[in-house]
């Protein structure tokens, strides 16, 4: 496990869902000698109408995450890589070696009597269900992104509902597809700031706008699927805090 995970919501057979990742394993997977993936499924007591965890379990809930985070560092044999909550359930993904990890976790839940809860592996080698169903997208990753800046942001007493330039950052392939990407910005209100010259191969493009922070997920979204749609990527975003000062 590393130390960086984290978490976002998505849609999972059309039901409200959250993911909670490690995504800092991604840079190993997938991981030689963790060949089966395994679940924990836990049927929630307390769930909120729309199936996600509520309020009132809160502190059981992550007392039992504790628990399992405890289980695989102290079990060379298994990863713990995250977790999804969805329709009433939550549940906890590994990748292991260990051919007992299911009476392990049976073993694990005896100290959780209230609740119901099913096991299961199956042969997963290339890490497929972290990949492909626990990993975020690509605009995932960038709305994720988004709400850590503003986090640190507001650490720093920001006011994120505050307007203020903030500024943009994104390469290309080409001189060709940066200068049409430049003309698609001119024509949303961006101001380009700076066109550093090429030095590994990419020709990048600095610019600005003001927005609010707070609101800023449409606007890197349509950043990025424009980037996309010209070769580029879109390198994300910064932006002074604003502080308002106690009147005297």
């Amino acid at each position: 496990m590393s130390d960086r995970w984290n978490f976002y919501p998505l849609m999972i057979e059309d039901k409200p869902a959250s993911i909670f990742v490690d995504l800092g394993i991604n840079e190993l997977v997938p991981a030689a000698g963790f060949p089966t993936m395994a679940f924990l499924s836990v049927r929630m007591r307390e769930p909120r109408d729309d199936g996600l965890s509520s309020q009132a379990e809160y502190e059981t809930l992550m007392a039992l995450e504790d628990t399992i985070f405890k289980f695989a560092a102290g079990d060379d044999r298994t990863l713990y890589v995250g977790r999804s909550t969805s329709d009433g359930c939550r549940d906890f993904y590994f990748y292991t070696r260990d051919a007992a990890i299911e009476n392990n976790l049976r073993l694990l839940m005896q100290n959780w009597p209230q609740y119901a809860f099913e096991t299961g592996t199956r042969l997963d080698t290339e890490w497929t269900t972290y990949s492909q169903f626990l990993y975020p997208s690509a605009e995932d990753l960038q709305l994720i992104g988004n709400r850590d800046v503003v986090y640190q942001l507001q650490q720093n007493g920001d006011h994120s509902d505050c307007p203020r330039p903030i500024d943009h950052f994104a390469v290309f392939r080409t001189v060709h597809d940066r200068d049409a990407y430049a003309r698609f910005l001119v024509t949303d209100g961006f101001s380009i700031s700076d066109k550093p010259a090429s030095q590994d191969g990419r020709f990048g493009i600095s610019f600005s706008r003001s927005d609010r922070p707070d609101q800023i997920d449409p606007v890197t979204i349509g950043l990025y699927r424009a980037a996309l749609e010209h070769n580029g990527d879109y390198d994300g975003w910064g932006c002074a805090a604003v502080i308002r000062r106690p009147t005297p």
